[in-house]
């Protein structure tokens, strides 16, 4: 118990008489990733400490990266995770919803997995044809579909059920992505 007794005085250096000098250094880090040794770990930092301040830095920061920006995913992750526990309304750069597109549609993995997880808090009719688009296709992997799937119901959830309903039955999908569907289809059968 001695080494949280030690650690406690530097936590609440950091924490609590020194918040905002912390959050400034960190929103620093946030415009230069090239400072940080550990972005995974920076970013899991950033979501644990789940400050809305964080968002449009880091948003804005996704907006300009580039393909060999190492630190985009871990970015990413950390906006997904703070805007998923805040319930706080958040701009979108200029640019930044054609780039989530863009990357949801161009890719298959991670990056496409972490642009509809971002897209999912956009409910606007260009996002939902990004997202009915991607969802047309069969090379992604199982979280790129459902991520789609919640933006379009968390659109507007009766508007695209058919959409689900047909994944759900499509023979050539995986039955992961089958099965979330059914459950989909049920909690909305049971809703009505």
């Amino acid at each position: 118990m001695s080494g949280i007794n030690q650690k406690l005085p530097i936590l609440y250096d950091f924490l609590v008489d020194n918040y905002s000098v912390l959050k400034a250094e960190l929103v620093d880090l946030i415009h230069h990733p090239e400072k940080i040794d550990d972005t995974n770990k920076f970013a899991s930092l950033l979501a644990e400490l789940n400050s809305p301040d964080f968002v449009e830095p880091l948003l804005q920061k996704i907006n300009h990266s580039i393909d060999t920006d190492v630190w985009r995913a871990d970015f990413m992750y950390a906006a997904i995770e703070i805007i998923d526990n805040i319930d706080q309304d958040f701009d979108i750069p200029a640019g930044l919803m054609e780039n989530l597109i863009d990357w949801l549609l161009n890719n298959t993995g991670e990056l496409a997995w972490k642009a509809a997880s971002l897209l999912k808090y956009n409910e606007s009719e260009q996002a939902n044809e990004g997202r009915l688009q991607k969802l047309q296709s069969y090379d992604s992997f199982f979280l790129v579909y459902v991520e789609c799937i919640l933006g379009l119901l968390r659109s507007s959830e009766g508007k695209y059920i058919d959409v689900i309903r047909q994944i759900a039955n499509d023979p050539d999908r995986a039955k992961e992505l089958k099965e979330f569907c059914e459950e989909v289809l049920e909690k909305y059968d049971d809703s009505i």
